[in-house]
């Protein structure tokens, strides 16, 4: 079941949409960044979260093959703790169609879930296959 969007924000290195239907925003990586590129773009992120009271999110990285290892920890560590703070129980993470994406986002899946017992993040090879998984939780 397709579901339309709204572009709410667009970088040079990501795009924003919101998803009316299932109340949540879709981040996408459209260009690769690291470091305070990277970590900008998601702290800005995190303030469309927080302003439009979600508490699920998708981030679509089909677009970059692998995150800096600095950036995960980052991630692990900052940014999804003040996400779950924040009231956010479930993230969904779409990857791109290759083995070594496919095995980081694996990797990211068991990091990000472990974080607190009230906090999940699932890959998938697509949005629809996200969209469905939060549509369910």
């Amino acid at each position: 079941m397709a579901t339309s969007t709204t572009v709410i924000e667009e970088t040079d290195i990501y795009t924003v949409e919101w998803d009316a239907s299932l109340d949540l925003p879709v981040f996408t990586w459209d260009e690769y960044a690291a470091g305070e590129a990277f970590r900008e773009g998601a702290r800005r992120w995190e303030e469309i979260i927080a302003d439009r009271n979600a508490d699920k999110y998708i981030v679509n990285t089909a677009g970059v093959t692998a995150h800096d290892d600095a950036d995960k920890r980052w991630l692990g560590e900052e940014w999804v703790p003040d996400l779950i703070d924040k009231g956010v129980t479930r993230g969904a993470g779409v990857y791109a169609d290759s083995a070594i994406a496919s095995m980081e986002m694996e990797e990211v899946e068991k990091q990000l879930s472990s974080i607190a017992p009230e906090f999940e993040f699932r890959a998938f090879a697509s949005n629809e296959e996200a969209k469905a998984w939060l549509r369910d939780q």
